[in-house]
């Protein structure tokens, strides 16, 4: 008796085909299975490509970011209602006050009216040198100094994209999607406003959402981005906050824990680095941790680590924090072997690297960290 014929070795086609039916049934599902989802994604989620019906990454971010609920039969509801109370903001926060808006109309998109300019117009009885705190002319002149930073920052958006910088047009409102969320986020949150960086949070949420094959969901792909904007500021808000940086939840703190974890998983790196060289982590790891990694990486390697910082069990700022580690680890030959000015160039500007190897570094430090 001769032994059973070993399965034919599958291509990376037929690998990667496979892993797109796997996502499909998953998504499919009458209610999600949002445990078995992460697991998933945290190998990476496979691209949209022309042709298809929806975008796998753009709708499996947006359950894992709370934006779509585990039952599928509430996601119409669900996504209509934000998209309204997004429209809604818009309109509240986003008018010149020579301006005030007429009823809404019956199909409520305001923002749909808003960007048309639409809005019927009559005088607001206020003087524009008023000095009073309540003066729509006040709060006007104070909302463009918040604007004008908002622009200055998307400006310099990943330049390098063709999405975000190009001759078309689209470019422009793309742009303007940006700075509209960021300015509705500041008014929301007048504790913490807009502060710079901001802007690298919300890139790839709106790449990933507007370039979604299915147009019902990109052309609200500015409604949901915002939302899952605000999902991800609700755990790395603290890191913008200057008045909280020496707090247990602050930026110093974050990067207190960086560095125990390096400690632990590399002992000899961290001795170098911390009391032979004495590099002060706020000269690389504040622009890593603040900005989840979005100014060290290519742009297509970024949405890929963010498949795995947004669908980690362990949390997306746990992710980000041994991905971090990762780093520092992969490069320690040349850390050891090079002095402060060297190293502190390496580390503000990481080399090219594979992502997929430095996130399997990560997950093998996991057991360490855990």
């Amino acid at each position: 008796e001769g032994d059973a014929p070993a399965a034919p070795v599958k291509t990376k086609k037929e690998l990667y085909e496979e892993r797109i039916k796997e996502f499909e049934r998953a998504l499919s599902a009458k209610v999600i299975d949002v445990k078995g989802l992460r697991k998933l994604a945290m190998g990476g989620i496979p691209e949209a490509k022309p042709g298809d019906a929806f975008s796998l990454r753009a709708r499996t971010w947006k359950i894992l970011l709370g934006h779509l609920p585990k039952d599928t039969s509430d996601w119409g509801e669900v996504q209509a209602k934000k998209r309204k109370q997004y429209a809604e903001f818009c309109e509240e926060f986003l008018l010149d006050p020579t301006k005030v808006t007429a009823s809404a109309d019956n199909d409520g998109d305001a923002l749909a009216r808003n960007r048309e300019g639409s809005l019927s117009t009559s005088q607001v009885d206020d003087d524009p040198l008023s000095t009073k705190s309540d003066s729509v002319w006040n709060k006007y002149f104070a909302d463009n100094e918040v604007k004008d930073q908002i622009a200055r920052d998307v400006a310099r958006t990943h330049p390098d994209i063709h999405f975000f910088n190009n001759q078309d047009g689209s470019s422009l409102e793309h742009k303007q999607c940006m700075k509209r969320t960021l300015f509705v986020f500041a008014k929301l949150n007048p504790g913490l406003a807009y502060v710079q960086g901001m802007n690298e949070l919300h890139a790839p949420l709106l790449w990933t959402f507007k370039t979604d094959p299915d147009k019902a969901e990109s052309e609200h792909a500015e409604a949901d981005a915002f939302f899952c904007f605000m999902e991800i500021m609700s755990e790395f808000r603290d890191h913008f906050c200057k008045q909280l940086d020496n707090s247990s939840s602050g930026i110093r703190a974050t990067m207190t824990r960086l560095l125990e974890y390096l400690q632990i998983c590399d002992w000899e790196l961290w001795d170098h680095l911390v009391n032979r060289m004495n590099i002060d982590p706020q000269y690389f790891a504040f622009r890593w941790i603040t900005l989840m990694c979005s100014q060290e990486f290519h742009f297509p390697d970024l949405i890929r680590l963010w498949d795995t910082f947004l669908a980690d069990p362990k949390g997306r700022l746990e992710s980000l924090l041994r991905f971090c580690v990762a780093m520092l680890v992969s490069a320690r030959d040349m850390l050891l072997a090079g002095d402060f000015a060297s190293n502190l160039k390496l580390l503000q500007s990481y080399p090219p690297t594979d992502v997929n190897i430095l996130l399997n570094k990560a997950e093998q430090l996991q057991s360490e960290l855990s």
